[in-house]
């Protein structure tokens, strides 16, 4: 008995159609518009990317900085 009640509920999960899903984004392949900035104007990159990478690199220095003085009572 219990052979005959797992296979149609299999049968019935076969039969039902599938859904192809699909994404609708587009990218647009041109030259200087593969990055999220605008790298024609050489000064305004080179800022951002010095601030990008000061910050980025001097972070964790910051943090360990303001973690020991929060331990030493402010010193």
């Amino acid at each position: 008995m219990s052979m005959l009640l797992r296979s149609a509920p299999l049968r019935a999960a076969r039969a039902l159609p599938k859904v192809n899903q699909v994404r609708n984004v587009h990218f647009e392949n041109v030259v200087d518009h593969t990055l999220p900035t605008n790298v024609t104007n050489k000064p305004w990159l080179a800022a951002k990317m010095i601030v990008f990478s000061v910050v980025g690199f001097g972070t964790p220095f910051y943090a360990a900085r303001w973690q020991i003085q929060k331990s030493s009572g402010g010193a």
